[in-house]
């Protein structure tokens, strides 16, 4: 019988690792140590026949010595091994386990054989499986402070949950939430996914209550049809935001070894587009949309206030809005009366709002709340540039006063040198206010 309980991949009360290792730097000293620094407080397993103590916790020779019951396992040994304690897990009555081990059926026919084998004996016992060829799962609930992973990053508490096939793809997307300051709520990189499926985990995010939005990295699927009936009901809830690989014949066929799947046999874009999820195809447009809808507030209408200090990008701006069904209204005059004392004699007052590059901050603090206030305007996009002879850091904090209000959404089309301008990057980032590189994309 099949267990559909994902949690104990998420919410296990104890954890097990077999393959547990006193060598630095290894997988099976790595995820113990993670699960430490992390805070995980549930009791933890080493097992490894030939040692007693790994980092300061009594090892044991196999799963079947464990006195205590064990929610999760993580495996990582090698591939010919995997089976039998597969088997040992199933006598011992364990709930989930997650195979961080490679080399099946990505490797061939005699990989395939291994993951076959291991899977019967998963399924006689209801054990659900994550991977192989993964890194884990990470709840960052402080209730939980789940590290079953062999990353690196330890992300504080939020609201994005992320899948992704390929842990390497995985990891970049965690990590660049880390360096915004942004928080997740759940990682998972399943691999090869021989058993728990992406549409599953999508499910279980979708259920869960801390979860704003959903980031999808994806190769292949597996069944298109679970895929799209779990993902339609989802996206009625929250927002699902992907990118997927292998568009092209090389890159269908570098997937393929890579993950074992069948990648290029049906166009992702296609399914995405049906099911509600927004498609990406660059991470670092991903991860800022994935902000705007975990931290901004939903529009209530397609009206759209523009501010900008340079002219150019927002004609630019203003064709990509119209072209996608966005108004872009005629300000109030109790608006413009407002903004004719507080701006520059040089700027437009209308709608765009060009408070011209020499605006500093008390312009940028007037014209958000022009626009916060103005009941014909539904969101905010500006247009940005670091003119060198403005305090730009001083106009990002009026972006992220303007944001922490929560009254309408507010995006950023920021065109700067980022390595020169780091410190406004880093205040616009803490105020959650999604920043794009071109009109286009913002």
């Amino acid at each position: 019988m099949i267990n559909n309980d994902l949690s104990y991949f998420f919410e296990p009360k104890s954890v097990a690792l077999i393959g547990a290792s006193v060598k630095e730097l290894s997988i099976g000293n790595v995820i113990i140590k993670n699960l430490l620094h992390y805070g995980y407080t549930g009791p933890i397993y080493p097992i490894n026949p030939k040692v007693d103590n790994i980092r300061g916790l009594k090892a044991y020779p196999s799963i079947l010595d464990v006195p205590g019951e064990v929610d999760l396992v993580n495996i990582v040994i090698p591939p010919a091994l995997v089976p039998e304690e597969v088997e040992n897990c199933g006598k011992k009555g364990v709930k989930a386990i997650i195979i961080n081990t490679a080399g099946f059926k990505e490797m061939g026919e005699n990989g395939k054989k291994l993951e076959d084998d291991f899977m019967a004996r998963a399924k006689k016992y209801g054990i659900r499986i994550i991977g192989p060829n993964c890194q884990g799962t990470i709840n960052s609930d402080p209730k939980f402070k789940t590290y079953c992973n062999f990353t690196f990053t330890f992300p504080e508490d939020g609201f994005i949950s992320i899948v992704a096939q390929s842990g390497g793809v995985g990891a970049v997307i965690m990590q660049a939430f880390y360096d915004w300051g942004i928080g997740i709520r759940m990682y998972t990189s399943n691999g090869n996914a021989s058993d728990v499926s992406i549409p599953e985990i999508i499910r279980y995010y979708g259920n869960d209550e801390k979860t704003r939005a959903i980031v999808l990295y994806v190769e292949s699927l597996t069944n298109p049809k679970e895929f799209m009936e779990i993902a339609s009901k989802v996206t009625s809830k929250k927002p699902i935001l992907a990118m997927t690989a292998g568009r092209t014949d090389k890159g269908a066929e570098a997937s393929r070894s890579h993950i074992g799947g069948l990648a290029g046999s049906i166009s992702m874009e296609v399914v995405f587009k049906k099911v509600g999820i927004l498609s990406f195809n660059n991470l670092e447009d991903l991860c800022n949309a994935a902000v705007a809808f975990a931290y901004q507030p939903i529009p209530k209408g397609n009206k759209v206030g523009v501010i900008t200090n340079t002219g150019g990008p927002a004609v630019i701006a203003i064709d990509e809005l119209s072209s996608n069904g966005l108004e872009i209204p005629q300000l109030s005059q109790s608006a413009k009366d407002i903004l004719k004392t507080t701006m520059l004699e040089q700027a437009s007052i209308n709608n765009p709002l060009d408070v011209v590059a020499t605006a500093c901050a008390s312009h940028f603090k007037s014209a958000f709340e022009v626009m916060l206030n103005e009941k014909n305007i539904d969101s905010i996009y500006v247009n940005f540039v670091t003119p060198p002879f403005v305090d730009c850091e001083s106009v990002a904090r009026e972006f992220a006063e303007a944001s922490k209000k929560n009254l309408k959404p507010i995006v950023c089309n920021y065109m700067t040198d980022k390595k020169k301008w780091y410190e406004t990057s880093n205040i616009l980032k803490k105020g959650f206010i999604p920043c794009f590189d071109f009109a286009e994309t913002a």
